[in-house]
């Protein structure tokens, strides 16, 4: 429920006069089997409403896992999960359309592309009411379910995976056609001016959720640093910055309802107004929370005002525990400059700081691994006290980023990795360490990069579980083994080739190569630069 993108859609379809828009959720993992077994339906948040009877059941869908869910709300809703069983029969009147968007189907929408009937690919904003138009005009005309949804297709951001063909050649994809008709392109959604609609916040606040008592706002959209792992820094290209007006009095509101603001975006302390929203709101007796800092946008002032704001934990990315490994990934920060600017955060009076790392990147050793336990040991001891939490997670290759094409690390040098970082700091006091499992990872890094195959693969993991499901696949199913272990190509097709975000792929085949020899790339000029082809697309 705290999810801005959630809200942000939910509020767009509720200011359009000719939708009605309610909410609905998965009931919690020990109440499904109790729905199941009652036959009860799912049924909406404001009206009771089961929501099979919806005309369109849209689904936000922000990471891999959030996909085991769509099998079981469906099931739950009396819907076919299958968008070739929908509208048949009996049911030709009365099936929903059932359609998705968010981050992680606009990155790759094809392991779930059998579940869903259209998606929309990009940033809301410039799509849902040119959406919810055409929706109205076909309302009015008659004919097949099949020709309604292809009446969506004029819609540059709309994907329908029923129109297209794909024959696949082993591993690797033959060819994506597209049925006659039907565009080659899907071209995502981008927002470019900010300001033409509201910011996202917290419409619906409630304490019962994550971030609970917090009010939410999106400050930046996008990160032009360039970091060759990073979905949402490639994703949102170009970076683009909210007037601080609209910010202040979006806070102001928050710190009213709430008294606790959460500023969100990819890269908040990088918003050239930060300083003066933070004041802003301590001014109207707002405690701040900010949703990301980079290392080497701090300074003494900021952080004391950070702390007058009752933020308590500095959280930090290195992301990689060398600065040979950390050239790689384009995070051109050496040990100086992270152990300065611990200093500055200490001085500041904090005592409580997190660091994020990535485990299995490319070209990383044992060594690079190692070298986390070591860092980890300089920022404790320039703590003098206090606590250093540290996350690890095993890297994941996303589509659109510069490591779309490498694979993912085997599981096992995984495990045995985070587990000498570990032994390391186990006799250490000060020092947590949390980190996902090989396991986990595994199941996103298959989907991540995954084409429509993997849709039994999510009904299996729906049934049982995901680690379950990917232990029977990874035993049987060589495909499942090379998809997740492979390198791809620059020119082979790839599952998501088929939509535009402005990314010019060549441009992260080049970007790929440079992170394995080592090779910094300045951050983006927005409007006077031509590398990447988001700003010349």
């Amino acid at each position: 429920m705290s999810n801005l993108g959630f809200q942000s859609v939910c509020h767009l379809f509720d200011t359009h006069p000719n939708v009605s828009v309610e909410r609905a959720f998965l009931p919690d993992p020990d109440e499904i089997e109790e729905y199941a077994r009652a036959g009860v339906p799912v049924i909406s948040y404001e009206t009771k409403t089961p929501i099979g009877e919806f005309d369109i059941i849209a689904i936000s869908l922000a990471f891999e896992d959030d996909y085991f869910n769509i099998p079981k709300i469906l099931e739950l809703a009396k819907v076919p999960v299958l968008a070739s069983k929908r509208g048949i029969g009996k049911r030709a009147a009365f099936d929903p359309i059932v359609m998705a968007g968010g981050v992680a189907c606009s990155l790759n929408p094809e392991p779930i592309a059998g579940f869903i009937d259209l998606f929309i690919l990009g940033e809301a904003e410039g799509a849902l009411h040119a959406f919810i138009d055409r929706l109205c005009e076909l309302g009015q005309e008659s004919g097949t379910r099949e020709a309604r949804l292809a009446g969506f297709d004029s819609l540059p951001f709309t994907y329908i995976p029923s129109l297209y063909e794909v024959e696949y050649d082993g591993v690797g994809i033959k060819s994506f056609v597209p049925k006659e008709g039907a565009k080659a392109r899907i071209v995502a959604t981008k927002n470019l001016d900010l300001d033409k609609f509201d910011i996202p916040r917290s419409y619906i606040y409630t304490p019962d959720t994550a971030f609970k008592e917090t009010y939410l706002t999106e400050v930046e959209r996008g990160c032009g640093r360039g970091c060759r792992f990073c979905a949402a820094g490639f994703l949102y290209l170009p970076p683009r910055n909210r007037a601080v007006e609209k910010v202040n009095e979006v806070v102001a509101v928050g710190a009213e309802v709430s008294g606790k603001v959460g500023l969100v975006g990819a890269a908040v302390s990088e918003y050239p107004d930060i300083k003066e929203v933070v004041e802003a709101g301590l001014a109207k007796g707002a405690a701040i929370t900010l949703s990301s800092l980079r290392l080497d946008s701090l300074d003494a002032p900021f952080l004391l005002s950070l702390k007058e704001a009752g933020y308590k934990t500095v959280t930090m990315a290195p992301e990689a525990g060398t600065e040979r490994l950390r050239a790689v990934i384009n995070k051109g920060m050496t040990d100086s400059e992270i152990l300065s600017t611990v200093e500055i955060v200490t001085e500041a009076g904090f005592t409580k700081i997190k660091l994020y790392f990535l485990i299995g990147l490319p070209s990383e050793t044992d060594a690079d691994a190692e070298a986390i336990a070591t860092l980890a040991l300089k920022v404790r001891s320039q703590m003098k006290s206090g606590m250093l939490h540290l996350s690890i997670n095993p890297f994941v290759p996303k589509p659109f980023t510069p490591f779309q094409f490498h694979p993912f690390e085997e599981a096992g040098t995984i495990d045995v990795r985070i587990a000498a970082i570990k032994g390391a700091l186990k006799k250490e006091r000060g020092i947590t360490i949390k980190a996902l499992s090989s396991k986990e990872a595994m199941v996103q890094a298959y989907l991540s990069r995954a084409d429509r195959r993997a849709n039994e693969f999510i009904l299996e993991a729906a049934e049982t579980s995901p680690k379950r499901a990917m232990k029977r696949w990874m035993k049987n199913d060589k495909l499942v083994t090379d998809s997740i272990y492979r390198t791809a190509t620059e020119q082979e097709i790839l599952p998501w080739d088929m939509i535009e975000h402005g990314l010019d792929k060549s441009y992260l085949w080049g970007e790929y190569k440079k992170g394995l020899e080592e090779k910094l790339t300045p951050p983006c000029v927005v409007g006077s630069c031509t590398r990447c082809g988001v700003c010349i697309g």
